[in-house]
């Protein structure tokens, strides 16, 4: 009898596909490169089972493209993800890599462009002949997709909305902010040598990314309201290179 299988789905959330994307970008930027490279770049010494796991979903988010029989290289949209300028152009090309994948597009479009809740995700799943298993594993990857859009400033707003869905009232304008304080780090390489990248505001507490670093800026006495300010800060350590890169030195 022959094994059931799910259908097509990313194997890993958005935000692990961006990590392993940057580690292939930062050691050969859009350069064509072998898919079994790719894997050893990603951490991976052989092309298994699981490493082609993770180049596929790469493929699904459109953050890696394959040029030939065994070639492939990073794509404009996971570059535009790490060092993207103006604001739009990163918040565009992550939420393009999260409406990429067909079995997402599939469940925006029955809920109408909503995101339902994990029971009603569930059937849904079923409905289209997925395992227990393959349900459990497409749930984790698409809610925490959704999760990592909603801490780097990605709302709904940015996904088009399905035919007869009425328009979200427009969201009020909040106060001007006092100055924010600027902690000096170096810009991930390719970023815009002057302006400001701001993140759409969640909360009292809020940053934007400079060519001269991190500015911080709002006060707040809640420990709720920290505790999801720092998983924002996790989102950006994400889309920044692990080391600081020196200024002083012209890229060759």
């Amino acid at each position: 009898m022959a094994r059931m299988r799910s259908p097509n789905f990313p194997s890993i959330p958005l935000e692990h596909a961006t990590k392993a994307a940057r580690t292939v970008w930062d050691k050969n930027r859009r350069a064509v490169i072998m898919r079994e490279d790719a894997a050893k770049d990603i951490g991976y010494t052989a092309m298994s089972g699981r490493a082609l796991s993770v180049l596929g979903a790469l493929n699904q988010y459109g953050l890696l493209e394959n040029v030939s029989k065994g070639q492939c290289r990073i794509t404009k949209r996971a570059e535009d993800i790490f060092h993207g300028y103006p604001e739009d152009v990163k918040l565009t090309a992550l939420h393009d890599a999260a409406n990429a994948p067909s079995l997402y597009n599939d469940i925006y479009d029955r809920f109408e462009g909503h995101i339902p809740g994990e029971n009603a995700v569930r059937s849904f799943l079923f409905q289209k002949g997925f395992t227990n298993e393959g349900v459990e594993k497409a749930l984790k990857a698409f809610f925490e997709t959704n999760r990592f859009l909603e801490i780097a400033g990605v709302s709904e707003s940015y996904r088009p909305q399905a035919q007869g869905a009425s328009e979200s009232p427009p969201v009020q304008e909040r106060e001007e902010e006092p100055r924010p304080m600027e902690i000096a780090v170096t810009p991930a390489p390719g970023a815009g040598k002057s302006g400001t990248l701001t993140f759409q505001r969640q909360g009292p507490l809020d940053f934007s990314l400079t060519s001269n670093g991190i500015a911080l800026t709002g006060n707040t006495n809640s420990a709720s309201d920290l505790r999801a300010f720092i998983e924002r800060l996790k989102v950006l350590a994400a889309v920044l290179p692990d080391t600081a890169q020196d200024g002083s030195n012209d890229d060759s």
